[in-house]
């Protein structure tokens, strides 16, 4: 084995599977002292935080940024307007859509005249089937064309009104991928937003002591940058398949976090407490 992946094996048995004996070894004589007892449980688990819910805010047309007010770091309320794009060109387009849709409202109305005129001059015999049939099949074609006018006009405006985009939900800005005067291409994320108000644990649980926790089960969290104060959470969700190497099976657990105090990335150190 050369040095480079001694290195890296050491490294992995001193951060994962050492301090996972450990936590078996203290474990296990927790539940060897709760046998045949319908007491509650604790056992001790190791992880890290993450946002319950991540959100990327994309740019819905492309054009230059004209307003990004927040930065990395910053509270966003829902609604609230994160993104402008220049809206010059967007605001041509409707323009002409609207004059398409005068055009067309003009046409229709002309085509109606002449069928109503050839028709009447059917009746009295002075017109053709033919003409008769060339003048609806025109106020027909005029129709269309002022329904495809109108649509047009819609797309246009909604890609104007697109030009603004708000925030989906409140969160904090974890990434700001572009600065005002950037281009943003369409579908392009500007933002990443992350919803702290509830923290997610993702914990990590040795193959001895899966089939003990249940979804459920309450939890009791704490980090080394707020001694003795812990935050409670329920587990809502057991991964079934483990990690071949370190068998470890991902375990994940919600925990209201209203004051912000717990962030993203955070080692968690936590206590199950399963019956």
């Amino acid at each position: 084995m050369s040095l480079i992946k001694k290195i890296i094996f050491s490294i992995i048995l001193f951060t994962q599977i050492l301090p996972a004996q450990y936590a078996i070894a203290e474990n296990m004589a927790q539940l060897n002292q709760a046998a045949g007892s319908t007491e509650e449980t604790e056992i001790l688990v190791f992880g890290s935080s993450a946002p319950c819910r991540t959100v990327s805010i994309a740019a819905k047309v492309a054009g230059n940024v004209e307003y990004m007010p927040f930065a990395e770091g910053d509270y966003v309320k829902s609604g609230e307007v994160v993104l402008k794009v220049e809206k010059t060109d967007y605001e041509l387009q409707v323009a002409l859509a609207r004059t398409q849709v005068e055009r067309a409202k003009i046409a229709l109305e002309q085509a109606d005249v002449e069928f109503k005129r050839l028709n009447e001059l059917f009746k009295s015999n002075s017109a053709s089937v033919q003409m008769k049939d060339n003048a609806l099949f025109a106020k027909l074609s005029a129709q269309a064309n002022l329904n495809t006018a109108d649509a047009s006009l819609k797309i246009a405006e909604n890609m104007l009104k697109n030009a603004e985009i708000c925030a989906p939900m409140n969160g904090f800005v974890s990434v700001k991928h572009r600065e005002p005067g950037d281009f943003a291409d369409k579908a392009k994320p500007v933002y990443d937003i992350v919803d702290l108000d509830t923290i997610k644990a993702n914990l990590k649980v040795p193959e001895l002591l899966i089939a003990k926790i249940k979804k459920g089960d309450k939890i009791d969290i704490s980090v080394d940058v707020y001694p003795g104060e812990t935050f409670s959470g329920e587990i809502y969700e057991i991964n079934p398949v483990g990690d071949a190497l370190t068998h470890f099976f991902k375990v994940s657990a919600t925990i209201k976090n209203t004051e912000h105090k717990l962030k993203a990335g955070m080692f968690l150190k936590a206590t199950i407490k399963t019956k």
